[in-house]
């Protein structure tokens, strides 16, 4: 009977990690991918409906930037891969995979890369150290948590897709530039936010599924730029992850407008990629 019992539970552990493989990383047969295909916007008052509704008529190609900016993606549309997800080569290691952060010598300052975003967020002028390059103080208004903080060593700056969700969900194929160069990426203001320390800490490499910021206010706008960045780095998402995502917009009321990223953004994001590959060298 002992036995028995022993080999019952085997099993059901056995069962209970068969999504997650040695490296401590989610394991799946599939992930889903944000559809890169443009749909017309559609009108504010649509109620919620299955994300595949949604792209329904297309706009004809245009070449003026007129057009180009009309044109939009859904951020709830997805591509459908029936391939392995998180099937590393490696175990993630943030210093060696991502690097830390950087100082760009083509803008002749001193900032590095935290610097700059706590520079970019503060709604005053910082102050800095002794040495000039590192700031001390600011104001940050900690979009997570809602609350206001002066002091930068209360900050830290969260990659919003996190390192290692990124690194398992595509980022492992990539070569140690284009790592470091996301790991430092300021071509938008989102895809690096100053944010409370021990909410960030709290947030730590969740995705969705593990982790909403409190401040309710700010969820639907947590999941457009989770899927923003999902989009403009073509990393895919696990099955519960996408499902999670969407019946948070339903839970959250979120308006679908919001929902979208336009063409002309999306090139502007590639193109900056592409410009500043060399920043790590």
């Amino acid at each position: 009977m002992k036995t028995l019992l022993l080999m019952i539970m085997l099993l059901v552990v056995s069962v209970s990690n068969a999504a997650t493989d040695t490296l401590g990383n989610p394991r799946f047969d599939e992930f889903y991918t944000v559809k890169e295909q443009v749909v017309k916007s559609h009108e504010a008052d649509t109620p919620f409906v299955n994300p595949a509704d949604i792209a329904q008529s297309f706009w004809s190609d245009a070449e003026n930037l007129y057009e180009l900016a009309a044109k939009i993606y859904s951020l709830i549309d997805f591509d459908y891969h029936h391939e392995k997800y998180g099937d590393v080569n490696e175990p993630y290691n943030r210093q060696k995979h991502f690097g830390t952060w950087v100082n760009d010598r083509r803008d002749n300052t001193c900032y590095n890369t935290r610097a700059k975003v706590l520079i970019r967020d503060s709604s005053i002028p910082v102050d800095f150290r002794t040495n000039g390059c590192t700031v001390s103080s600011g104001k940050w208004s900690d979009p997570y948590g809602g609350r206001d903080y002066t002091s930068a060593g209360d900050m830290q700056i969260d990659h919003f897709v996190p390192l290692k969700n990124a690194y398992i969900s595509g980022a492992y194929k990539w070569n140690g530039q284009k790592r470091c160069l996301y790991a430092n990426f300021l071509g938008n203001d989102f895809h690096l936010l100053a944010v409370y320390g021990k909410e960030n800490t709290s947030k730590s490499d969740k995705t969705p599924e593990g982790y909403m910021p409190p401040n309710t206010a700010y969820q639907c706008q947590y999941i457009a730029q989770w899927l923003k960045v999902k989009l403009i780095w073509s990393l895919g998402l696990t099955p519960p992850e996408k499902e999670t995502v969407l019946e948070l917009l339903r839970t959250n009321h979120c308006d679908l407008n919001k929902m979208t990223y336009s063409v002309q953004e999306l090139d502007q994001q590639r193109r900056f990629i592409a410009d500043n590959m060399n920043l790590c060298q």
